[in-house]
């Protein structure tokens, strides 16, 4: 993640901080007010234009479309540590495995080896992940191209996908199947009334409903108050480069011209 931040993430965003302030130089008069007429007149609107963040539409759906894919991996490492608290605790580490079927069931855990999975792995992968979300945000509202930012959300995904690259590259098949091959088993309820499973169910329900809301709180907090890529006043050009990009980015005809006025010989 260092090498991710030193040479892509911090590297974009001073480029974005860069036609920022030729912007900031060559448009705003003495007094620091937005000109019109310097827009006029300013040779870089395409390059300041191509900036994503203005359009904050655009820039809030990618910022939401990467949350959610964070959100999947900090939800799998919080199940992970709830899964693994849950199952019983045993004092003897020959009692944790059993083997029904050919398949190697975990059915305890010592304190120990519940402590060491949170600590090496449930806790570092939510970390990661955190820290993973807010490197992909700063890398989205550096983008300098409409089109990167698509591009950008994907690449930032295959940086989450790692792990299991490298666990499909590196182990041997075997031991990927003994790996696939585990499962936990959990104490079941003995509760059979059908209002503990609808109780239960709406509790599932209303987790994921609060991943959602943390997430959009997350989004809304960082584009408004905490991302520190560009000022808050980007907004201000928010009219005119539409008008910019309508002038330059629109294709001269679509389809319907062709049918309308029959397909040239």
């Amino acid at each position: 993640m260092g090498f991710v931040y030193y040479y892509v993430v911090a590297a974009d965003v001073r480029g974005v901080q860069e036609r920022y302030r030729d912007f900031r130089a060559h448009v705003f008069d003495a007094t620091g007010s937005f000109s019109l007429d310097l827009w006029s007149q300013y040779d870089g609107r395409d390059k300041l234009c191509s900036i994503a963040m203005w359009n904050r539409p655009f820039y809030y759906a990618v910022l939401f479309c990467w949350t959610l894919v964070m959100l999947i991996e900090i939800r799998k490492s919080e199940e992970l540590c709830r899964r693994i608290w849950k199952v019983p605790v045993c004092t003897d580490a020959r009692e944790m495995l059993a083997e029904k079927d050919g398949e190697q069931l975990v059915v305890a855990l010592t304190a120990t080896a519940k402590c060491l999975i949170t600590l090496l792995v449930s806790a570092p992968k939510m970390a990661i992940s955190i820290v993973l979300l807010w490197l992909g945000c700063e890398w989205l509202s550096a983008t300098i191209e409409f089109e990167s930012l698509v591009m950008n959300t994907v690449a930032m995904a295959f940086i989450v996908s790692i792990d299991e690259v490298l666990f499909e590259a590196i182990l041997p098949q075997h031991v990927r199947e003994d790996v696939a091959n585990i499962d936990l088993i959990l104490p079941s309820s003995k509760r059979n009334d059908e209002r503990y499973w609808e109780n239960k169910k709406r509790k599932a329900f209303k987790t994921s409903m609060m991943y959602m809301i943390c997430g959009g709180i997350f989004i809304f907090a960082y584009a408004e108050y905490f991302q520190d890529v560009l000022p808050a006043d980007i907004h201000l050009v928010r009219e005119h480069c539409q008008v910019r990009l309508d002038q330059t980015h629109q294709p001269f005809c679509n389809g319907w011209t062709w049918y309308l006025r029959g397909n040239p010989d």
